[in-house]
């Protein structure tokens, strides 16, 4: 399936590990041009990076500045940068709480209102938000992480629909337990891996791979007759 993405021009944060890292190679596979918004250099000569935090307006103007000024356009936003997952219940204090908010919930809502003027003048734009599995059901643990990943599926429900008549598509990919360099650590201890891995109907640990597949397909044209939706890669570990 020819997905039409070449010479389009996306804007991915987070892109220098992880599912962004995925997301950026499968894209450049496609032929897209791709700009790079990290805390951290993917040291990739096929990109234009910008150092940015997300969470700062002052920076995600000048990032969109600075990429329009580079290609003219946008038509893709990725909005994939975000901290981990850490703190229980009874221990996440006030700045892991806002830490959590304000790098998946505030920087997502901060680069798509950024982006939406340039994406409603052109009538045309596709935005995919990562969410998670763990906004969705009971987890016994990480309070600000799950909070927070709520917030982004609410809000790409919202402003999904409001964007809708512009010809915008707006829509999250919400992964299960992926293992990332972020994650690695953490499902190594306990015997977590073979415990998770049992658990999931398909039985494996998804790959950044999986869910960069999900997105890249929403920034296609193929997809044009998705809108405001919760596309579940998870293994069958969310239904």
């Amino acid at each position: 399936m020819d997905l039409k993405l070449n010479d389009k021009v996306a804007l991915i944060t987070g892109g220098a590990s992880g599912i962004g890292r995925a997301v950026v190679k499968m894209m450049l596979a496609e032929g897209a041009r791709i700009v790079i918004a990290d805390l951290h250099d993917p040291q990739n000569s096929d990109v234009l990076f910008i150092k940015t935090d997300v969470s700062h307006r002052e920076e995600v103007h000048s990032l969109i500045q600075a990429a329009l000024g580079a290609y003219g356009h946008l038509d893709i936003l990725f909005n994939i940068a975000g901290p981990g997952a850490v703190g229980s219940q009874l221990d996440t204090d006030d700045t892991e709480f806002h830490r959590q908010i304000n790098g998946h919930v505030l920087g997502t809502f901060l680069c798509t209102q950024a982006v939406l003027p340039h994406m409603m003048e052109r009538r045309y734009g596709k935005i995919i938000n990562i969410g998670s599995f763990a906004a969705h059901g009971v987890m016994d643990s990480i309070p600000a992480y799950c909070a927070a990943f709520g917030a982004v599926d609410a809000y790409t429900k919202n402003v999904g629909r409001w964007a809708a008549p512009y010809n915008i598509n707006i829509n999250t990919v919400s992964p299960g337990n992926i293992l990332t360099p972020m994650t690695v650590q953490w499902l190594s201890e306990d015997n977590r891996m073979e415990t998770l891995s049992s658990a999931i109907p398909i039985r494996r640990i998804g790959s950044p791979e999986d869910v960069a597949a999900a997105c890249v397909f929403l920034a296609s044209d193929v997809a044009r007759h998705i809108v405001a939706a919760d596309i579940n890669v998870s293994g069958g570990q969310r239904i």
